[in-house]
């Protein structure tokens, strides 16, 4: 495994052969991609990297926007286009980098997809009326609500997923609080820009995942010429933690077509 910065971004990359580059969630960091990098890299380059604020990477200090830091990442670990796998507000930020640099774009997956310019409902915001724990709670409270109450993020049939989030969460708890006031956010929205993307692209959502990311993966199935979705069995929101091995099965078969 080689560690790389970037613009003092953490990147670590394993493999070698066509690229391959992992963004995380809202929560984890890049560590939440173990199951999939040993599998993936035995045929690939791959690079997960932390975005700032988020594991080994440092609070940023100024805005930043993490589309263009994907798209850096993307220029230090490869000559030429890569795949880009991104979950939840990560597969927002690689669906934008694929809007905005086509360029570094081969292929795209999209797993538990948060999708700009499409409303949230009061449900997922308020998480179905659960006891969500206030921004300013103790991180003790918000690592128990999404390790052991959310019914969505990692679904209650996954208990040792669960425990790997709370391990991972308790060892970062600079992830639980984002610099989300300095990050830059697209000006277009991309359900506007859907039909302009044009590499192969699949969609992975879990099957007991809130019904919210549940419709964005079927607006991105219908937007995006050729898309193809997956729904995994036995999942919540994080498939790669939750069912690794039938994960990690589904996606490298995508990234093994031509």
């Amino acid at each position: 495994m080689d560690h790389l910065t970037v613009d003092g971004i953490h990147v670590e990359i394993d493999g070698a052969g066509p690229p391959v580059v992992l963004t995380h969630d809202a929560l984890t960091h890049s560590e939440a991609w173990d199951a999939q990098v040993p599998a993936w890299s035995t045929d690939h380059r791959v690079a997960s990297w932390d975005r700032r604020g988020y594991g080994h990477s440092p609070r940023p200090t100024t805005q930043y926007s993490s589309i263009d830091d994907l798209a850096a990442v993307v220029r230090a670990v490869s000559d030429g286009p890569a795949a880009l796998v991104g979950c939840s507000f990560g597969s927002l930020i690689t669906l934008h980098c694929a809007l905005q640099h086509a360029e570094l774009v081969s292929k795209l997956v999209l797993v538990g997809p948060i999708l700009s310019g499409l409303p949230l409902s009061e449900h997922f915001l308020t998480r179905g009326g659960r006891s969500v724990p206030a921004p300013d709670a103790p991180d003790a409270e918000h690592i128990e609500y999404w390790s052991a109450v959310d019914p969505w993020f990692v679904a209650p049939s996954s208990p040792a997923a669960r425990e790997r989030l709370r391990a991972l969460l308790t060892a970062n708890p600079q992830n639980l609080r984002p610099p989300l006031e300095l990050e830059r956010r697209p000006e277009t929205p991309a359900t506007a820009q859907l039909g302009e993307i044009r590499v192969p692209t699949l969609i992975v959502v879990g099957e007991l995942d809130i019904p919210d990311v549940h419709a964005a993966a079927g607006a991105l199935e219908v937007g995006i010429p050729g898309a193809t979705r997956v729904v995994v069995t036995g999942s919540g929101h994080l498939p790669h933690l939750e069912v690794p091995e039938a994960f990690t099965g589904v996606v490298h078969e995508f990234l093994a077509k031509d």
